[in-house]
This record gives structure tokens, C-alpha cells and sequence, in this order.
């Protein structure tokens, strides 16, 4: 049979038709690319950036017109010297006069000639100190190559020592801190081996004798050898005077020589009991055991 031509494209379409209803035949669905977990932001996000907030706002000023001074290490002056080392900050320095001849020591102060300082600055005992009446004191100190020499003038209003030994400073008493190496203790607040706390007593002018007593250094605790002490009752008070070799203090003296020093005078009101009501001192500062509160001695020039 011979093709007939116009059937052709009849055929054609309705194969199309058929072919659409094929498995797989229809277009593919477009791709949408799944929504991130937000929750992940280290994969998904760049970290949020908090911003700096500047506690202070610095706005720069001109140019030096000057090149800034190099300074040489070496070419600073020294933070401490010698002389700045030898001097507390605590009140006037205390002279001691150079003497001649040594007072005698009996109680009697009229052949001193040197000039006297006050201690008078209440350091122990405010509340119960009544005046200058009831505890303070005029002294002067004087040295030659063996001993240092104390006297003290004491107003009182009423005298009361009924201690004997340690506990001397528990009654009325003058006391004397001495540090022996001022410029290598000048910033130490305790006590070290060469720094004395020596106590005078006149005792009651009876049964308890005229003595002295050394605290510290602690390792010779105890009546101090050599020191020789005297005194007497007076209208206003008492008068001291010691003699105190060098060899107490662990020095060797020599003109210009300075040392920490405090003289302070103990009170005590209490008719028959032993105990210290108030103290007075050279020195303002003036604490036991600290020695950066003391004052400062001075030994003069003088007669040779």
C-alpha cells in the first residue's frame, strides 16, 4: 500500500501526547536551597562584632617643637643620702654638748650649762594627762668619749613609784630610746639589736632604791652595767641626772655622730599601785617599738 503524506503529522502529535504521561517525562522542579539553621552562627554567620567604647577620649595635641630629653640611667641624683639618713622628720635634732669634765652626778643640776629641751608632747594617756603640771619636763644631754650624760628637770604634781626592776616604767620614771645605727634602721619600723630602751628610776626615796633597767635590746634585758643615776624631790616635781657609758648603747662616739633618740617622762597618780597613767616624750611621734617615730640626737663639738 502506498503511504498516504497527510497522515504523518497526525502521527507525530498524538506520540508527543502519549509521551507526556511517562514517568520522568514532566519538567524538573526547581532547587530552592534549604533555609540555614540560624542557631549555628560560627558556620552560618560572620560573629558580631561589639563594638570598643573608650573610657576616655584622647585628642593629641601638636607636635613637640622640641625633641623630648633622653635622661642617661646614671645621671639621676640618689632617692636618699647620707645626711638625709641621719635625720629624722620627727621634731628638732637634739644637741649634745662636747664636755670637758663630766657633771657629778649627785641630783644637783646647777653645774649643767648646756641648753635644756622640752618633753612635754603627750604620747601614752591623753584622756588621764591633766597639764604641764602633772607630767612634763625640761633636760639637757652632754658627752665626752666614755659616757653620755642626762639630766631632767620634772614637774610633777605628784610623785608615785612603788615598782622595783621591770616594771619600773610603771610609776613615775624617765625613760630613753636610742638607735645606734640610724641611717641603716632610717626606714625600719621594729626594733633591731641596736636599738636600747633604758629606764632611769628614783625609786620612792625609801625602801625602793634609785636604779635603772634595760628592755631592749632584748638579749640583755636586765639593770644596765656602768649606768650610775641620782636625784631628789624638788617643789615642782623631781630632777634626774645618769651617767650612761657608751658601752649600753654599742657606740663609739665622735663629734657630728647622730642617732635616734626619745626621752619621755612616765606618770603615775595612783597613791601605792603600779601602773602607768600617761607619758609625755621629746617627740611627738614617739611609739615604743617603732623606731622611725623617734627624734633625732645630734653630738656637738666642744671642749675636747
Amino acid at each position: 500500500m502506498r503511504p498516504r503524506p497527510w497522515l504523518l503529522p497526525l502521527l507525530a502529535a498524538l506520540g508527543m501526547a502519549v509521551s507526556c504521561g511517562l514517568p520522568g517525562a514532566a519538567p524538573p522542579t526547581s532547587f530552592v536551597f534549604p533555609t540555614p539553621n540560624q542557631t549555628l552562627t560560627a558556620v552560618f554567620f560572620e560573629p558580631t562584632q561589639t563594638p570598643v567604647v573608650a573610657v576616655e577620649t584622647f585628642t593629641p595635641g601638636p607636635a613637640p617643637t622640641e625633641p623630648p630629653t633622653v635622661v642617661t640611667p646614671g645621671t639621676l641624683p640618689p632617692t636618699a643620702t647620707l645626711s638625709t639618713l641621719s635625720t629624722r622628720p620627727n621634731g628638732a635634732v637634739i644637741e649634745a654638748d662636747r664636755l670637758a669634765t663630766g657633771p657629778t652626778i649627785d641630783g644637783e643640776l646647777g653645774d649643767w650649762s648646756s641648753p635644756f629641751s622640752a618633753a612635754d608632747k603627750v604620747v601614752y594617756g591623753a584622756s588621764r594627762w591633766t597639764g604641764v603640771n602633772d607630767d612634763s619636763g625640761m633636760f639637757a644631754l652632754g658627752w665626752d668619749a666614755t659616757h653620755l650624760y642626762v639630766a631632767v628637770q620634772v614637774t610633777d604634781d605628784k610623785y608615785v613609784q612603788v615598782a622595783n626592776g621591770a616594771d619600773i616604767w610603771m610609776g613615775d620614771e624617765v625613760e630613753l630610746q636610742f638607735d645606734a645605727d640610724l641611717a641603716a634602721d632610717y626606714s625600719r619600723a621594729s626594733l633591731s639589736a641596736d636599738d636600747t630602751q633604758l629606764g632611769l628610776s628614783l625609786g620612792n626615796f625609801g625602801n625602793i632604791p634609785v636604779q635603772s633597767y634595760r628592755w631592749y635590746p632584748q638579749s640583755q634585758r636586765g639593770p644596765a652595767a656602768g649606768v650610775t643615776v641620782a636625784g631628789k624631790a624638788t617643789p615642782q616635781g623631781y630632777d634626774v641626772e645618769a651617767r650612761i657609758p657608751w658601752a649600753v648603747f654599742g657606740v663609739t662616739p665622735a663629734e657630728g655622730g647622730r642617732y635616734g633618740f626619745a626621752l619621755s617622762i612616765s606618770d603615775n597618780d595612783l597613791a601605792g599601785v603600779a601602773a602607768q597613767q600617761s607619758m609625755v616624750s621629746s617627740v611627738s611621734t614617739r611609739t615604743l617599738i617603732n623606731p622611725t617615730t623617734w627624734g633625732t640626737l645630734a653630738l656637738g663639738g666642744g671642749p675636747e
